[in-house]
């Protein structure tokens, strides 16, 4: 479980392989989370992978009077080694994580922060090379307006008219680079890694037959069937 920000060495299987062996095993939606993106250490660029079990974040409106609090806060609380993800409410304008944030998740062993709301601080997220997924950007922060209420717990992602929500579980596996964000079931892991394993040797024969001149049609014959 480890991020790599600009490195030779990927961190498991790409975003892409993962959800096409999703999508062969037949898991709703391929794990895919629409609409979040790399910020940081590069706006979706570099090689930056994620991939590490998922500690979950559940925020609410502040005005929310009703709803529980956690014992600490959820920064104190991040397990080492995990990928933090955040679930703010819809149609919030303020950020959920910034610079402070990502200082004492480094110091946590965080391996980044995936975030279905806002962001701020960019510079100081990027000089720290802390991997950073999120929809937007704010400049505003978090306290007047959200907080955190439940900790690993499931959270649903926002949806894409065109796609499905997708929960993610504590302790589910994150995939992420500039590609997108992914999230594995933890009990299909396993199979997860065979299947990328299986088709990324397929993809790695096309790609030799193209660069040797043949077509995409007399490729994908060959070795897709």
């Amino acid at each position: 479980m480890y991020s790599l920000a600009n490195t030779s060495k990927p961190a498991f299987y790409s975003s892409s392989d993962v959800a096409d062996a999703l999508l062969v095993l037949g898991h709703p939606a391929a794990g895919y989370v629409p609409d979040l993106h790399l910020w940081s250490p590069e706006y979706k660029a570099g090689n930056t992978r994620l991939f590490g079990p998922a500690y979950t974040v559940q925020m609410v409106p502040v005005t929310d009077t009703a709803a529980p609090k956690p014992d600490q806060h959820f920064v104190d609380a991040i397990p080492e080694g995990s990928v933090v993800c955040i679930s703010q409410p819809a149609n919030m304008v303020n950020a959920v994580w910034g610079g402070l944030m990502t200082a004492r998740a480094q110091v946590k062993g965080a391996l980044g922060v995936i975030v279905d709301g806002r962001i701020r601080d960019l510079n100081e997220q990027r000089e720290a090379g802390f991997p950073v997924f999120a929809r937007a950007t704010s400049i505003m922060g978090a306290g007047p307006f959200t907080r955190a209420s439940a900790l690993n717990v499931p959270i649903t992602m926002q949806p894409n008219p065109n796609h499905p929500a997708v929960t993610i579980h504590a302790g589910d596996y994150i995939v992420a680079d500039a590609d997108g964000v992914v999230v594995i079931p933890k009990d299909l892991l396993a199979q997860v890694e065979a299947q990328c394993k299986k088709s990324t040797e397929v993809d790695d024969k096309c790609m030799a037959a193209l660069i040797a001149g043949e077509s995409i049609a007399t490729t994908f014959k060959k070795y897709r069937g």
